[in-house]
């Protein structure tokens, strides 16, 4: 197959999306077919990508009605005799979906990692006629785009995220060089993810103030970057958390951070497949997350990690909690790890991509 991954994601934005395109590019070209990432010029995609040497094409989106980039995208889909577009975000599928029209090809293919798509008119007339098919990771957002009614069951496929840890990267980052040098023993309590409202970093800092209040040894560290990052330091400024909560910024080798970590915790208010709880757990890393999303999907309470309820601190701060003093978390890392192998290896999920795509090019 020629297949074309696109996504027109902000130039210094990253997330599971742009994991999934990697990991998915790469396992693709494994078993011979030819992969191109498309995306904008000089975006974080295209740098991670070409340091992966995986080949990409500039492509330059900004919104549905963007001439340059449909034009861009018609001449390299006809030059290059492209079987399958997957693209990541909406306007990528309108646009693939209206370069179809021209030529009859390409297969155009959504992929969805949260919800993205609403119950209304909008969608209904301007996404669904343009789109062949999607993939999903989640069962609850399935369950959810086929109540629109708006395609049959086979249309939304469900193909969970494969997640690698770098086996042959042993570094681990060196959380004591934030950390007052008189402490024994310090409790790391990592989050990794954007600083975006979706994220919930609200509740985590309410429930790490009153932690701090109590435990002099625990220490949290979030690594991402985003546009919420001004609101969440000064939350810490103002509450005198400087020497207990750090905002690392974005940070390339995440392995490394998980390497440190003695709990790490996701309070996203809404999730697609979150791929950084299944790299805490085959890392060895206990998890409390929300119970949103995927995550449920993730996680089974109580055996492989710890749920709490979303938009709420004072669960977020009694499950951690619990942890810090009891070490309840410990008993969940080798099922979590099992789980992980068991389930959601990157070779399983490029089994069942190719299988996807082979099928819709085949019934097309």
């Amino acid at each position: 197959m020629n297949i074309l991954l696109l996504n027109s994601i902000g130039k210094k934005k990253w997330g599971g999306g742009e994991k999934w395109m990697l990991l998915a590019a790469s396992g693709l070209i494994e078993r011979g077919h030819k992969v191109v990432i498309g995306c904008k010029k000089n975006s974080m995609l295209y740098h991670k990508a070409t340091d992966s040497h995986i080949p990409t094409v500039i492509i330059p989106i900004h919104s549905d009605f963007s001439l340059l980039g449909f034009t861009k995208l018609f001449q390299f889909v006809k030059n290059q005799a492209i079987d399958v577009i997957i693209g990541c975000q909406n306007r990528d599928v309108r646009l693939s979906g209206l370069v179809k029209m021209f030529m009859s090809k390409p297969i155009v293919i959504s992929r969805q990692g949260v919800q993205l798509i609403k119950r209304n008119l909008k969608y209904r007339l301007s996404f669904a006629p343009l789109c062949d098919g999607m993939i999903t990771n989640t069962y609850s957002i399935k369950s959810e785009y086929d109540s629109y009614g708006w395609w049959d069951d086979e249309f939304v496929k469900v193909i969970y995220n494969g997640v690698e840890l770098d086996l042959n990267n042993n570094s681990s980052y060196d959380f004591s060089l934030h950390i007052q040098s008189s402490i024994e023993s310090p409790q790391i309590i990592l989050s990794i993810g954007r600083y975006s409202a979706q994220k919930g970093y609200s509740y985590l800092l309410d429930a790490a103030r009153k932690i701090c209040q109590i435990n002099d040894k625990a220490y949290f560290f979030i690594a991402g970057e985003g546009r919420e990052r001004s609101s969440m330091q000064s939350y810490i400024k103002k509450h005198g958390l400087e020497n207990r909560v750090f905002l690392l910024g974005f940070v390339t080798n995440t392995h490394a951070l998980l390497r440190g970590a003695d709990l790490f915790v996701l309070p996203s208010l809404y999730e697609g497949m979150p791929n950084v709880i299944l790299e805490a757990m085959i890392a060895g890393v206990p998890v409390i997350a929300t119970n949103v999303n995927g995550t449920k999907e993730l996680i089974k309470n109580g055996i492989t990690g710890e749920l709490v309820p979303p938009k709420d601190s004072a669960a977020l701060f009694n499950a951690i909690q619990s942890f810090l003093t009891d070490k309840v978390g410990t008993s969940f890392v080798d099922e979590a790890k099992r789980a992980v192998e068991n389930e959601f290896s990157v070779s399983y999920m490029i089994d069942n991509i190719e299988r996807y795509l082979l099928s819709k090019i085949k019934s097309n």
